[in-house]
Parts: C-alpha cells; sequence; structure tokens
C-alpha cells in the first residue's frame, strides 16, 4: 500500500515502528494525552492539529509534508544525511573501542602470563 493512500495515524504508526516506539512512549515524548496515540489507532481516526504540532516538535526528523500527506520522505534529508553521518561514527567508534580492548588484553597477558627473567 502506496503511503498516499494511508492515513495520517497510519503512517504515524510506520513512523513509530521505524523508531521502535509503542503508543507510550511516543504519548510520553510528545506530551500526549495518555491513550490518544491508542484511540485514534483503534478508530483509525485523524488527528487534531495540536497533535500532529507536538510531535513534529518532539520528532523534527519527521518530514511533515510525509506525515500528512504521504507525499516524500517520512525523513526529512538532514535528518537521513545525520542518521547516515552517526552510523557512520559509530562504526568508527567500534572499531576502535575493539583495538583499545584488544591492546588492553595484551597488556594483561603480557604482564600476567609472560615469565619474568632475571
Amino acid at each position: 500500500m502506496k503511503n498516499i493512500n494511508k492515513t495520517t495515524i497510519e503512517r504515524l504508526v510506520e513512523f513509530m515502528e521505524y523508531k521502535n516506539l509503542n503508543d507510550n512512549k511516543i504519548t510520553s515524548i510528545a506530551g500526549l494525552s495518555v491513550g490518544l496515540i491508542g484511540r485514534a489507532r483503534k478508530n483509525n481516526s485523524g488527528l487534531h492539529s495540536d497533535t500532529i504540532e507536538k510531535i513534529l516538535t518532539s520528532f523534527p526528523e519527521l518530514n511533515p509534508t510525509w506525515l500528512l500527506t504521504g507525499k516524500g520522505n517520512m525523513l526529512n534529508k538532514e535528518s537521513e544525511k545525520n542518521v547516515i553521518n552517526n552510523n557512520q561514527e559509530n562504526e568508527e567508534n567500534l572499531i576502535d573501542d575493539i583495538f583499545d580492548t584488544q591492546r588492553d588484553i595484551l597488556a594483561f597477558l603480557k604482564k600476567n602470563y609472560t615469565k619474568k627473567i632475571f
């Protein structure tokens, strides 16, 4: 099903799945009334403009045009670039951490298992 044929709440649910958020989490983060998202999902109803505004303010990476119309990408272009850059940065940090850990292990082994020569 294309996003353009989905309702706003269906697109919001897609974003929630992408972000690994449940109804309670998004409600808490966006400062919404408890149960609001669940009721909208259950009734497949629309969201009020103040609710959408709170969601978009809380999740600036979410493309408002996509949420409201289904046109374009789910994420803002700048956010997509940030995700890519953050992933590359995380990979580099992970590699550095692995090398640091290997150095620590080698130093430990060398210190504790090498024969001392007198």
